[in-house]
């Protein structure tokens, strides 16, 4: 069997699929893989046939802004895209048996067409449309009816990038153009929610509509040891609280610094500070406070008092699985979505923007973090979610259809 697959984006859109990958040549499948140069070195140390889409992610990242607008700058960067993806994937899916990708990929279901092939598309929000509001939107507590709008507003995004370069392609491939953009995604791919069933669950117009599986969230290798500063730090006190954005830029992380050193210094508050892309903390140190560049999630969070963060899938599920009250500064993308959930399921406090966020906001957290019942509700979820993995089982999805077919 040979599968291709390809991903972009973040680190938390590209490792899951690597993983996968990885996954599928342990059962004997033939494996290639494409994508960012900046993951071509996690890509080889799984020992996979891996090809370079010519793009700077981190740039890509700092480059989609905020708020309504990162939906925009997303379409564009998915648009200036295409060709590198249809040029890798026509010719990678050559004898294939099935094209595996992440949501971005808006290639992919033309490419599975053409070939005949089945195509499982990746996601890590609920991005299959109905009646609960779409993960982009800054508005998480529309009525249903607005929230279809909403829905229908992205598919005429979507639509037109379709109609203007997805389409044009279509057409040298021999295929008929397509129209609707929500069949076009969803109508002959098989959507791979990589995302818990609590955390997100499925809105009541799914079913018998869309072809999908839960599979949990596909966590990867994000376990491991901890530099030594870093655990004497942690273990000389009262658990500390974890900050950090990961690969998410913030406008200014001077300015955000010195309000975590404020809040700091008025809370008496410990903290582990993640310096992510942006470089938060930049080298600062002061006893109460420890800076520190990619490190173990999964075996860090679940020492922490509390985890600030952007509200990216990745990070809300780890959390989520270590029992941490979370408390999440939403910019873009599903980040809303999740910073709404996290509220919504009592895991802790209400998301603010991070333009809008004060020192005296961040103090506030650190105490809220210790409520009871953040922390009892995280417990008890957590629970549920120790034995998720969601890269298992979608590899068992896929090769269950494949032998099937």
């Amino acid at each position: 069997m040979k599968a291709v697959l390809s991903s972009r984006g973040s680190r938390g859109d590209v490792n899951p699929i690597i993983e996968i990958g990885a996954g599928l040549k342990r059962k004997g499948y033939d494996v290639k893989i494409c994508v960012p140069e900046l993951f071509k070195e996690y890509a080889l140390k799984q020992d996979i046939d891996v090809s370079l889409y010519e793009e700077d992610s981190q740039e890509i990242m700092q480059g989609l802004g905020s708020g309504l607008s990162s939906v925009k700058n997303g379409m564009k960067f998915f648009e200036n895209s295409i060709d590198q993806q249809f040029e890798f994937m026509l010719n990678a899916t050559e004898n294939a048996d099935v094209l595996i990708t992440t949501v971005n990929e808006l290639s992919a279901p033309t490419v599975a067409e053409y070939r005949n092939i089945p195509h499982f598309r990746l996601t890590f929000a609920p991005i299959l449309p109905g009646n609960h509001p779409p993960p982009f939107s800054p508005w998480q507590k529309l009525p249903p009816f607005l929230n279809r709008m909403g829905w229908k507003t992205l598919n005429i995004l979507s639509g037109m990038a379709i109609r203007k370069f997805i389409n044009k392609k279509r057409k040298e491939l021999g295929l008929k153009p397509a129209l609707n953009s929500n069949k076009y995604h969803t109508g002959q791919s098989h959507t791979l929610l990589s995302i818990n069933p609590e955390l997100a669950p499925p809105c009541e117009t799914w079913e018998g509509k869309y072809n999908y599986d839960y599979v949990g969230y596909c966590y990867g290798q994000i376990s491991g040891k901890l530099n030594k500063d870093l655990i004497d730090f942690v273990e000389n006190g009262p658990p500390p609280v974890y900050i950090g954005f990961g690969s998410v830029h913030i406008k200014n992380p001077e300015k955000f610094t010195e309000m975590v050193v404020e809040a700091v210094n008025k809370s008496k508050c410990r903290v582990v500070l993640g310096q992510g892309w942006v470089g938060l903390g930049n080298g600062y140190l002061q006893d109460d406070i420890f800076c520190v560049s990619d490190t173990h999630h999964a075996t860090l969070f679940p020492k922490m008092a509390g985890i600030i963060h952007h509200g990216g899938s990745g990070t809300t599920h780890t959390s989520a699985k270590a029992g941490i009250p979370q408390f999440i500064l939403p910019q873009f993308m599903d980040q809303y979505y999740w910073g709404h959930r996290i509220y919504q399921m009592a895991m802790g406090p209400k998301p603010v923007i991070p333009k809008r966020i004060k020192s005296s906001d961040i103090a506030y957290a650190f105490n809220e973090l210790n409520n009871g019942l953040y922390r009892k509700n995280t417990s008890k979820l957590a629970e549920r979610m120790k034995d998720e993995d969601g890269v298992e089982r979608s590899i068992n999805i896929i090769n269950e259809k494949l032998e099937l077919s």
